[in-house]
């Protein structure tokens, strides 16, 4: 899938998992007092969703998130190829240990600038972490969606898909891959505006 399309898809599955399981605190929608801890909590989670929603790609200069790391996904797409490590199941422990350090270096940063109770809970709910780890789970899931598939045990070479019937998938940057990104948005944006209304 193409860069905006992951992360459609990766904020709208990062929005239905915080519904259902509050994450990052109670639900905005009818809430009777939205206090700035919950809105920092809000913001780091979907953050590192939209993180998570683009970090598989890092392999990929000419990605997203490549173009703006530059030399570095540059080295990176030279050494493993596009589609290898970072789209397995060793790529995604990986990515894990990585939000792991980058949660604390979030902590470390709200709790300088004073904002002590939000940065007690990025660390101890570990908000930062598990928006990551569900952005990558997401990406990963959405390019097993693709003619390419996933090489979830690499280095085994294999590559899954789902449907496992590769004429069943699409191309990338085709149009089943914009209906389906608007379909799961129109479905986000349904289930939140039945919220509000039930509310």
């Amino acid at each position: 899938m193409q860069g905006r399309s992951h992360l459609l898809v990766g904020l709208a599955a990062g929005v239905v998992i915080d519904s259902l399981f509050h994450i990052s605190g109670p639900a905005l929608t009818g809430a009777h007092y939205v206090s700035l801890n919950l809105l920092v909590d809000k913001g780091v989670y979907y953050a590192a969703v939209a993180l998570g929603a683009l970090l598989p790609d890092i392999d990929n200069a000419r990605s997203t998130l490549g173009q703006k790391l530059g030399v570095i996904s540059k080295g990176i797409q030279r050494l493993a190829g596009h589609r290898t490590f970072f789209h397995s199941l060793l790529g995604l422990a990986f990515g894990s240990t990585l939000a792991i350090g980058i949660e604390r270096v979030v902590s470390y940063l709200l709790d300088l600038r004073g904002y002590a109770f939000p940065a007690n809970f990025v660390s101890s709910s570990h908000v930062f972490f598990f928006g990551v780890l569900f952005g990558c789970i997401f990406h990963i899931a959405a390019d097993a969606l693709t003619l390419g598939g996933v090489p979830l045990l690499w280095p085994y070479k294999q590559r899954f898909g789902f449907p496992p019937n590769s004429h069943w998938r699409f191309r990338t940057g085709s149009w089943p891959e914009f209906v389906i990104v608007w379909i799961i948005m129109f479905l986000v944006a349904a289930g939140i505006y039945n919220s509000i209304i039930v509310i």
